[in-house]
């Protein structure tokens, strides 16, 4: 029989976390594995009592409750490629267990808790020449905006609101890395992109309510160009809500995350009388996750440009360069290092 080309290969995965994000894909996998080529081979949890029940949704796939047992699984089932769903404080450390068994990484955000964490698995990753991507999905929401409206760009101003209410297994982390890291990583993106104007200065505040690390804050970067970016991200909310507001020299625009929507409105004048003509767009068809996912068996496949919608576009469009959209310890140095310089200015209220 033939050998199978790397390209037409069937990715393996173990998943290492099989709570909330974990079992998202872990569903994701199994309801789209024939088409894209992958399957979940081996789930590790460490909770014996989680493992035993979700053995009886998904038949055929091994649950070990220790990533120590995984070596002794068949060759037949093991991994090629891992997914990490673990606390966010055991990122670092489990990522650079799964490189050293040989396996690619997707990891949820945060990768890590300061740049330095970012530069560790980054060195780990071209060590083991392993891949490792990031799970930061508005990236992928994002790409589903870009096929019908792209800004123009100048002097520039975004506020961007993140809000959700508290949740425990959230508790070992601040709210900057739980949530706002989303925000401050698209900035970066379009920064990228577009070649906005450096950042000259970050003012912050935060309040620790819930939990002992900040449970909201807000940033304010100010651009060498007179732009100004305001993030503010909360877990007290009573309900969820991701949105920006962006300004620009002629037009603005308002982006909800979460229901898929968004309204540009461009300047217009005709006669002397200026007005804004709105333009209202959904992107009901948008699977980030999905597209997360795929986009990482492609690049285990070194095969990213022929993701369906994406490298199909336009092939002069410089946002869809891999080295710009997949989030990658080296693509999402900047939005740590921000992050860092966040924290480091940060005033903490009440304390």
């Amino acid at each position: 029989m033939a050998k199978l080309q790397k390209s037409q290969q069937e990715v393996r995965f173990v998943i290492v976390g099989a709570g909330h994000m974990g079992l998202k894909h872990l569903q994701k996998i199994v309801q789209n594995g024939e088409r894209l080529g992958a399957r979940v081979t081996v789930v590790v949890e460490p909770s014996e009592e989680r493992c035993q029940s979700l053995k009886k949704d998904f038949p055929g796939i091994r649950f070990v409750s220790n990533i120590g047992e995984v070596s002794g699984v068949g060759a037949e089932h093991y991994p090629e490629a891992a997914i990490i769903a673990v606390p966010a404080s055991i990122h670092v450390q489990t990522t650079k267990a799964c490189l050293e068994k040989g396996w690619h990484v997707l990891v949820e955000k945060p990768l890590g808790f300061s740049a330095l964490d970012c530069r560790e698995i980054d060195e780990a990753s071209r060590k083991s020449k392993k891949l490792v991507q990031v799970g930061l999905l508005e990236r992928w929401s994002m790409a589903h905006i870009w096929d019908n409206w792209q800004p123009k760009m100048g002097a520039l101003s975004i506020n961007a609101v993140r809000s959700s209410p508290f949740v425990p297994r959230a508790a070992d982390t601040d709210v900057i890395h739980d949530l706002m890291v989303h925000d401050i990583d698209l900035f970066v993106l379009l920064s990228d992109v577009f070649g906005l104007s450096p950042v000259k200065g970050i003012r912050s505040w935060g309040r620790k309510l819930r939990s002992p690390h900040l449970d909201y804050a807000k940033a304010a970067l100010d651009l060498e160009d007179g732009g100004t970016i305001h993030f503010f991200a909360s877990r007290l909310a009573a309900e969820p809500s991701r949105r920006w507001e962006l300004t620009g020299p002629t037009w603005h625009a308002s982006i909800d995350w979460m229901r898929r929507h968004f309204t540009a409105f461009e300047k217009c004048e005709k006669k002397g009388q200026i007005w804004f003509e709105p333009t209202d767009r959904t992107w009901d068809q948008g699977d980030p996750l999905g597209l997360e996912i795929e986009a990482f068996v492609q690049c285990i496949r070194g095969t990213f440009e022929s993701i369906v919608g994406i490298g199909a576009k336009d092939p002069v469009f410089s946002f869809w360069d891999p080295k710009k959209i997949i989030p990658t310890p080296q693509s999402v140095l900047k939005t740590h290092e921000i992050i860092d310089e966040i924290l480091s200015n940060m005033k903490v209220l009440g304390s």
